[in-house]
């Protein structure tokens, strides 16, 4: 593959979380911005929830308000996935999340090199193909300020950045869409093999989030 732009400004990840709660506390707190607050109740019954906040030393959580996090710092903290020795998973091999991470063209991002470089097979619309743009756009723009009315995911606390996510099963649906036929390449694409390249790199973080029943949290690092 001919890199059309090794320098990049940016690293992304992906991040293993909690397959359902990512999107129940994305909802809640996306509620509560709207002065609607019965999903944050319902959300902090969780006993996941709780024990995580408990252990960053916050015992009051009854409304949103009792706790001084930014919103990304408390979808982050409260979903991310932990190991029996309360240390994050990390998803496939070191040098998938660095190729991933890195990608070679001026956005510095495989996710939204792929989403701009595939095309529909055929000129009548196919599940496949939508499914493959609308999940791609989960990860992408699912946090950012045409989607929440602001950008408060995106500019956390100590350079916190979410830009989407996918629950379990929208991880799922992913990946089976990556490896369906209900798209091509872009004959036009900048890199010789991007696409496919940049696949080699997200599949295995996908598969290693199925595999940890994990849903995925996408983070931009400055």
């Amino acid at each position: 593959m001919e890199p059309n732009n090794a320098s990049t400004t940016a690293f992304y990840t992906l991040d293993g979380c909690h397959a359902s709660l990512v999107s129940d506390v994305f909802l809640a707190l996306l509620s509560w911005n709207q002065n609607s607050h019965q999903a944050w109740s319902n959300v902090i019954e969780h006993p996941r929830i709780q024990e995580r906040l408990k252990s960053q030393g916050i015992d009051v959580f009854q409304t949103r308000d009792d706790i001084q996090w930014d919103d990304p710092t408390l979808l982050f903290t409260l979903t991310r996935m932990l190991d029996s020795d309360s240390i994050p998973i990390m998803l496939g091999e070191d040098k998938n999340r660095e190729r991933f991470g890195r990608f070679p063209h001026s956005s510095g991002s495989a996710i939204r090199y792929i989403r701009e470089n595939v095309r529909q097979v055929g000129p009548q619309s196919n599940e496949m193909y939508e499914d493959l743009l609308t999940h791609l756009d989960y990860l992408l723009t699912r946090c950012d300020a045409h989607n929440v009315g602001n950008e408060r995911f995106m500019i956390g606390q100590a350079g916190l950045n979410i830009m989407g996510f996918l629950s379990g099963e929208e991880v799922k649906i992913l990946r089976s869409s990556l490896l369906g036929g209900g798209w091509t390449v872009a004959r036009d694409e900048p890199i010789d093999g991007g696409v496919r390249d940049a696949i080699r790199h997200l599949s295995p973080l996908l598969l290693a989030a199925e595999r940890n029943n994990a849903g995925l949290i996408h983070r931009k690092h400055d």
